[in-house]
């Protein structure tokens, strides 16, 4: 038989149930309290990540601001800087690609033209999809451009033609990739324009190079560059001095059946040119002896002579 349960025992077990409950709301108000503390440094926390967002968007473009100005003052050494210093400060920030377009013009307009072909060979790497990058692709163009051409050109001391055309060569090449992928970029009408003026430049190298052949007694490779300049560049202006190069080299040669061929067609098509005399006859080039100067060489005193 079960035993009676005494009052003593309900006494106990109301009082441990009391103390229970008490035990239990304290454990809940301090976990509110702890909850509450939390969210309250959260919504603290979130406050100074927004302000200190907002503190360097601002930095960010007082520095853009900054280079600007010195770009549209003509400071370009000052304006690298900044933009470098841009760069590197906010890699991902949102003046980082429109500072690397600019540093390519800044470093075109310091005349600094490889490394303004580098950086913006680098913007094309970075951003193929950018909607300026047609931009990068035509000054990847114009720095290889500028870098080809020289001072004394504008004077007309020396043609661009004679000299090493590596940089113009990359010119062409540059343009045409920009043609290729944007044929209707604002940039492309003066691209076509510099690769005209370029492909003539080859165009006269080609002759250039044959005639200096001839005059050295190279007349197999004076045929080769003169046949090279009339099929490549049939509308360059060259094709006169190719044919009288080519007559002559072929003259030089003994093969006058190919020699009057040539002659033939330079007076049927050019009958003023500077190599043919008055009654249609062939003026030779004169050779160069061993100690010729390159023409624009000749400009140069030799001060220790």
């Amino acid at each position: 038989m079960r035993k009676p349960v005494s009052f003593r025992h309900y006494k106990h077990c109301s009082r441990n149930a009391h103390l229970g409950k008490s035990v239990c709301s304290r454990l809940l108000s301090r976990q509110s309290f702890l909850a509450a503390f939390a969210g309250l440094a959260l919504m603290l926390a979130g406050c100074a990540s927004d302000q200190s967002a907002a503190d360097l968007a601002k930095a960010e473009r007082t520095l853009y601001l900054e280079a600007r100005n010195a770009l549209e003052g003509n400071n370009f050494i000052r304006s690298l800087e900044l933009l470098e210093a841009l760069e590197t400060k906010y890699p991902l920030g949102r003046f980082s690609e429109q500072a690397l377009l600019e540093q390519i013009y800044a470093q075109f307009r310091n005349q600094d033209y490889e490394t303004a072909r580098a950086t913006a060979d680098r913007f094309i790497r970075l951003h193929p999809r950018h909607a300026q990058v047609d931009y990068a692709y035509y000054m990847k163009g114009m720095s290889s451009y500028m870098a080809g051409r020289y001072m004394l050109e504008g004077l007309e001391l020396i043609d661009i033609s004679e000299r090493d055309l590596g940089a113009t060569r990359d010119a062409f090449s540059d343009f045409d990739n920009l043609l290729r992928r944007f044929p209707d970029s604002r940039y492309a009408f003066d691209a076509r324009q510099r690769m005209l003026y370029i492909r003539n430049v080859l165009a006269r190298r080609e002759i250039f190079i044959a005639q200096f052949y001839i005059r050295k007694s190279g007349y197999v490779a004076a045929i080769k560059r003169s046949q090279f300049a009339l099929e490549n560049y049939p509308t360059a202006g060259t094709s006169g001095d190719a044919l009288a190069t080519l007559s002559e080299a072929y003259l030089h040669l003994g093969m006058e059946e190919e020699a009057r061929e040539a002659l033939d067609l330079l007076k049927s098509q050019y009958p003023k040119h500077k190599q043919l005399t008055s009654n249609g006859q062939l003026k030779l080039l004169k050779p160069l002896g061993e100690g010729s100067k390159a023409p624009w060489e000749a400009l140069i005193p030799d001060v220790f002579s």
